[in-house]
């Protein structure tokens, strides 16, 4: 989670949040393209002995991981910013542009933080107003979730 803040005589700020990301997408082709090579060694060693029903499988486990990656690089990318302003609360959500958006206002936004009844499962973490409601945050880890259910009752209630 990022917080861009501005003077605290404004109301407004912008928290931007976004997952985790262990590797960048340079490092994601060069983790895919190491693992392929090997495997392709490795299937081409085992087809000159004989055993050449390997290439089409390790092709198969090629392509698989490399649908698997590209899903969760994107997965990644996806980021939830909230401005909240003096009058309104903007929700926008996208990859490299707003893709989805809901206003509240400001005055009526609640925060809710839902447990789970099951004790394994994270919480849920809304914003609602007038009978809407959208969740936020739920690709954090659950101490981050309450870190920024704080931060927005705050924000909220100045």
């Amino acid at each position: 989670m990022i917080l861009a803040d501005y003077p605290q005589d404004q109301p407004d700020c912008i928290l931007i949040i976004r997952p985790n990301q262990s590797l960048t997408w340079r490092g994601t082709l060069i983790f895919y393209l190491a693992v392929s090579v090997t495997a392709l060694v490795i299937a081409v060693m085992f087809a000159v002995r004989g055993a050449w029903l390997i290439l089409p499988f390790a092709g198969l486990e090629i392509l698989a991981l490399g649908a698997c990656l590209y899903i969760c690089a994107r997965k990644n990318t996806e980021c939830e910013v909230i401005h909240i302003g003096e009058d309104v609360v903007k929700v926008e959500r996208g990859r490299r542009r707003p893709e989805h958006s809901v206003e509240f206002q400001r005055a009526w936004t609640r925060v809710n933080l839902t447990q789970n009844r099951l004790a394994w499962y994270p919480s849920r973490l809304t914003l609602s107003s007038k009978g809407q409601e959208i969740e936020i945050g739920s690709k954090l880890l659950e101490e981050e979730r309450i870190e920024l259910t704080k931060e927005l009752q705050r924000k909220l209630t100045n």
